[in-house]
This record gives structure tokens, C-alpha cells and sequence, in this order.
């Protein structure tokens, strides 16, 4: 009775491991610092589509990755799926000493904060491995596009700041979130106009936040500084400086992390959204239909140039082929428009479905069944559990097909 028992603990265990699979957003690795004279730990996030394809991603640096990896992966991830931005790698950036990495060099802190600190003043040389080190190997082992984007919180949002002022063109995109800014530095206490003797390189996004923290200067600095974005802004139209200070009062300095980098995310892509004309008549005066998806398709390829990785035109192309399907002497256009979209994007299960539709719509029921068909292959091999949804499009088609038969 021993050895049954015994046998079936085995069975049992032995079918818990073969039944349990790793779920993983990441992988780590070490990467030694010739400038910092250490190892730094580094975890970097591939987007799902990057073994399938040979584009270029955006990459995202995220500062303090220990706290702020995990969640950064799932808003990125997320805002993905729901086409607000491109997919981006992420390279988490582990800390030895936060302090000294992440502050200027500063004589005017008092002696109660540079005891608090410790070792301080090394943003110059973590500057450094950023530009001459780190950057230049993620852009020579990955498939990197030459945009970049740096998140910092706290101590990090110091840096952030700092880098910004100091050198500006490293990176394309700044989310900044809760800045140290109490701590004491004379270039960042200094106006733009002081600081930035030629223009801004264009085409730079800064974001900024705070939460509800109202005690010591930081709050006041922050509230400079984004006076200070306003004014070069509005005297520097040439350098395309984009800006935007979003306070966070609910949340705390500890839990603002997440929903900067969320938010901080969609602002940065804001301008990719291309405007679609709703109306006949808001298309007759861009030109007519044919001229409307030539500027369309036009517009991504413009931007795509802008930030230097190819920007998706799949939803802009559906959104006006649903327009010219509600229109009724512009249906063909919407075939048109679908079928350019699944040329562009043969892996797409949605834009099979969405040419499907319109061919429905249109009465070529043939055409229709065949591209519900690629649709519901195409999600099946993505194992998305809304694969029923198009499984029903193409029974419905069936159905209609052979009530047409029997009349």
C-alpha cells in the first residue's frame, strides 16, 4: 500500500512539472564598465515581435530596473495592444551606488544631506558609460532603432534633468518623474537662456511629474523648471521642444512610478496619430478618396523618417476603411484601403477580418469566406482566446451562403 501510495505522489509530481511552463518578460546579463571600473547588471526586454521580423525597435532606458522593470514591461506591452504606442525594447539598468551614479557634482549640499547621501557627484561619469559604453552596445547587439528613451524617478528624475541640460541629444525622449530637485547644483538652478547657448536639437520630448509632496523646495524647483520648458518653448519655436508637466497629487512619491511611465509613454507617441476624415465632405476637400489614402500612407511614412524606426500604418488604414464603408459611392475605396493594409501587414488576423467584412458588406460572399478563413488561421497561431469571435464571422458567412443556396 506504501508503494502505491509512493507511486502516485510520483505520478502526480512528475505530471505538475511537465504541465507548468515559465513565464518570462525578460532576460538579464552582465556587462562590464571599463568607464564606472565595475559589472552592471542589465534586464533587458525583447518586444513578442522580435524574432519574427528584422525591424528596428525604439529602446527604452529604464532607470532603477529593481523597482520598475516588471511594471514598466506590462505598460509598455499594453499600450502596445492597444495601439497608443510602437513596441520598444527595454534596457533595465541595475544600481551598485544609486547615489553617486545618479547626482551631480554639487559643493552646495549642506553637510546633514551629504552625510544622508554618502558618495555623491558621479552623473558625469555614469553620463559617460551611458554615451560611450551601454548605448553603443545595445545598438550593436540588438536591432535598435536610434531613438532613444530614458525614465528616472526621484534621484533618477535628477538625472534625467541633468542629462537634459548637460546633453540634451543623447536621448530623444525624457519621462521624468518626481525629480530630487532639492538637490543643490548650479546647472540646473541656471535659466535655458544661460544654459543652452544654440538651439535645443529638435524633434525632443520632455515629460514631467510630481506627487503630493508639498514640504522642503522640491516642489518649487519642479514648478520652476516647468516655467522654465514654457519659456524657452515659447521664445524657441525652431527646436520643436515638446513639454508637458502633469502633476500627480493622488499618488505618492513611491507609487507615481507607474502611471508617469504610462502616461509619460502615450505623450511622447501623441503625434503619430494621424487625423482621419469622418465625412464626405471633409474628404472632398482633402481631395477625394484617392488623394485621402495617399496622404495617409504619405503622413507615416514622413514621421517613420522623424523618429527613424518604421511607424505602423495598420490602424490609421483601418480606421479609413471603416470610413469609406460607411460611405455609400466610396465602399470600393474601402476594399482598396483593406487590402493595401493586409499586403503591408500579411501576419495581421485583423486586417484579414476587416477586408472580409467589407467584402461582406459588398456582397462577395467568395472573397469574403476566404479572408475570414486567413483571419481565424492567423489568430489561431497567436493563441489569442478571441479567436472564437472569428470563428463566428466565418460560420455566419456559411450560414448565409447556404440559406442563399436553397433560394
Amino acid at each position: 500500500m506504501k508503494k502505491l501510495k509512493l507511486l502516485i505522489v510520483l505520478f502526480l509530481l512528475s505530471f505538475s512539472s511537465y504541465s507548468q511552463n515559465t513565464i518570462s518578460i525578460g532576460e538579464s546579463e552582465i556587462f562590464h564598465s571599463e568607464i564606472l571600473n565595475e559589472d552592471r547588471k542589465l534586464e533587458i526586454y525583447l518586444p513578442k515581435s522580435y524574432g519574427k521580423s528584422d525591424k528596428i525597435y525604439p529602446v527604452l532606458y529604464l532607470l532603477d530596473s529593481f523597482y520598475n522593470f516588471s511594471h514598466c514591461v506590462g505598460s509598455v506591452e499594453y499600450l502596445f495592444l492597444n495601439q497608443l504606442i510602437p513596441e520598444m525594447i527595454i534596457v533595465g539598468i541595475r544600481n551598485t551606488r544609486r547615489n553617486r551614479d545618479l547626482t551631480p557634482y554639487s559643493p552646495e549640499i549642506d553637510k546633514k544631506q551629504r552625510e544622508r547621501l554618502g558618495l555623491t557627484g558621479g552623473a558625469d561619469k555614469f553620463i559617460d558609460f551611458l554615451d560611450k559604453e551601454l548605448i553603443p552596445h545595445i545598438e550593436q547587439t540588438y536591432r535598435a532603432a536610434p531613438y532613444r528613451i530614458i525614465v528616472g524617478h526621484s534621484l533618477g528624475g535628477l538625472f534625467n534633468v541633468y542629462t537634459f541640460l548637460k546633453k540634451p541629444e543623447l536621448f530623444n525622449s525624457y519621462i521624468t518623474i518626481s525629480p530630487s530637485l532639492w538637490y543643490s547644483n548650479k546647472l540646473i538652478s541656471e535659466e535655458f537662456e544661460n544654459v543652452f547657448s544654440d538651439s535645443i536639437e529638435p524633434n525632443r520630448n520632455f515629460y514631467l511629474t510630481l506627487a503630493n509632496e508639498n514640504s522642503g523646495s522640491m516642489r518649487g524647483n519642479v514648478l520652476k523648471l516647468s516655467g522654465e520648458f514654457e519659456n524657452y518653448i515659447n521664445t524657441h519655436k525652431e527646436a520643436n521642444l515638446r513639454f508637458k508637466y502633469e502633476p500627480m497629487p493622488e499618488e505618492s512619491h513611491g507609487s507615481i512610478g507607474l502611471p508617469s511611465i504610462y502616461f509619460g509613454l502615450r505623450f511622447i507617441f501623441t503625434p503619430v496619430k494621424y487625423k482621419i476624415p469622418k465625412t464626405k465632405e471633409e474628404i472632398t476637400l482633402q481631395g477625394g478618396p484617392d488623394k485621402v489614402i495617399e496622404k495617409s500612407i504619405n503622413f507615416f511614412e514622413q514621421q517613420s523618417k522623424i523618429y527613424g524606426f518604421e511607424l505602423t500604418n495598420e490602424y490609421s488604414l483601418k480606421d479609413l476603411g471603416y470610413t469609406f464603408l460607411k460611405i455609400e459611392e466610396y465602399k470600393k475605396y474601402a476594399i482598396e484601403v483593406f487590402k493595401l493594409r493586409t499586403k503591408d501587414h500579411p501576419e495581421s488576423f485583423d486586417a484579414y477580418s476587416d477586408l472580409a467584412s467589407a467584402y461582406e458588406e459588398l456582397g462577395e460572399w467568395k472573397k469574403a469566406k476566404y479572408n475570414y478563413e486567413q483571419a481565424l488561421r492567423l489568430i489561431k497561431k497567436t493563441g489569442d482566446p478571441e479567436w472564437e469571435f472569428y470563428q463566428l464571422d466565418l460560420d455566419n458567412l456559411e450560414k448565409k451562403i447556404k440559406e442563399k443556396k436553397k433560394e
